[in-house]
């Protein structure tokens, strides 16, 4: 189980760190429910490609995510963040385009995996969820951090998303892919 809960957190480093600049804009179930959501279909999707498809699905696809973060790193933010689906939604956007690595891993990781394990990493991925959620909101509520996150974090997070996007996007190929295609 050790095993498990350190996969999960070498895996998430980068969405931890991401959500440390949004989630003082949101009560905590907002993040909790976009978090929760993306990291369950990244596992569903992981499972179903390690499990069906995996000599078939080529490993630059999940490059393709990159472009979402691009995307947040210059979508104008003007409006004020609202607690509704849209929040929600922007987390889950967030989290599901950290995911590249994410699926690069589960992928190869659950295709030999038996049911009992693959039933039992979902219960420890879903309770981590849970407590890495609460940890990130305590620590980004630690009053020297406040002061930074309020004045420098929406820049911080676009700079987030911009390097996590070419990041992303150049780790994988995509371009090379996407080139040869036309």
């Amino acid at each position: 189980m050790l095993a498990i809960i350190m996969v999960y957190v070498g895996i998430n480093i980068d969405t931890f760190i991401a959500l440390l600049f949004v989630i003082r804009r949101y009560r905590i179930l907002t993040p909790m429910v976009g978090f929760i959501l993306a990291e369950t279909v990244l596992w569903i999707i992981g499972v179903v490609l390690g499990k069906t498809i995996t000599t078939i699905f080529p490993d630059w696809i999940t490059g393709l995510m990159g472009f979402v973060l691009l995307y947040l790193a210059f979508r104008s933010d003007d409006q004020e963040v609202q607690e509704t689906k849209n929040g929600i939604l922007k987390i889950f956007l967030l989290c599901l385009s950290l995911g590249g690595d994410n699926l690069a891993i589960y992928i190869p990781w659950a295709g030999p995996l038996h049911m009992s394990a693959i039933l039992l990493i979902t219960v420890v991925f879903l309770v981590s969820s849970v407590i890495s959620i609460y940890l990130i909101k305590l620590i980004s509520n630690l009053r020297p951090l406040t002061f930074v996150l309020e004045k420098y974090g929406s820049y911080c997070t676009r700079i987030i998303y911009f390097c996590a996007g070419l990041y992303i996007i150049f780790n994988s190929r995509v371009l090379e892919h996407i080139a040869a295609l036309l």
